[in-house]
């Protein structure tokens, strides 16, 4: 009797489990890179209330990026330490940081600040986004060097910097 239960009762598992497999009638859209295509998109993806997705007018790719190596937060993908840098200047890399908040800011050797700039990654942590954030500052002497680093903002206050990361520069 115990082998006709059990019996029983894994069939009745299977024919629940069997009825899980899908309805065949998902269809899949693939961006078309038109304004109207991306505009009814990010309005889709807002209405269904999933993560943040980049704005239409970005050239962030719309996927994640890859986690980065050495358990890095975030990262300077361009311009690289041998780039000499001047205003204003370009700065993406990818990061995993709350709320996807992305700083920017360019030191003199000092540590002086000279300029910075935010943004928010095409995804938040525990995803990570690509970021591009355009950066002016004054005050650069040519020749010398100074810093460019990137950091995400605490949740807390909006403003702590969290998950450093910085390349040494030279100014044009």
């Amino acid at each position: 009797m115990k082998g006709f239960a059990v019996v029983l009762s894994l069939g009745l598992a299977c024919a629940v489990l069997s009825g899980c497999g899908g309805d065949n009638t998902t269809t899949f859209v693939l961006d078309s890179g038109s304004p109207a295509a991306s505009a009814s998109a990010n309005a889709s993806a807002s209405a269904s209330g999933s993560a943040s997705a980049a704005p239409a007018t970005s050239s962030l790719p719309n996927t994640a990026a890859t986690p980065i190596a050495g358990g890095l937060k975030i990262i300077i993908d361009s311009p690289d330490a041998s780039t000499a840098i001047s205003s204003p200047v370009q700065v993406s890399g990818a990061a995993s940081v709350d709320k996807g908040t992305v700083v920017a800011v360019v030191l003199d050797a000092a540590g002086n600040e000279l300029g910075r700039g935010t943004t928010i990654a095409s995804a938040a942590k525990p995803d990570f986004g690509h970021y591009e954030v355009t950066v002016t500052f004054t005050g650069a002497v040519s020749g010398q060097k100074g810093q460019l680093k990137v950091f995400g903002v605490s949740p807390r206050d909006g403003t702590t910097p969290t998950n450093y990361y910085f390349i040494t520069i030279k100014f044009a």
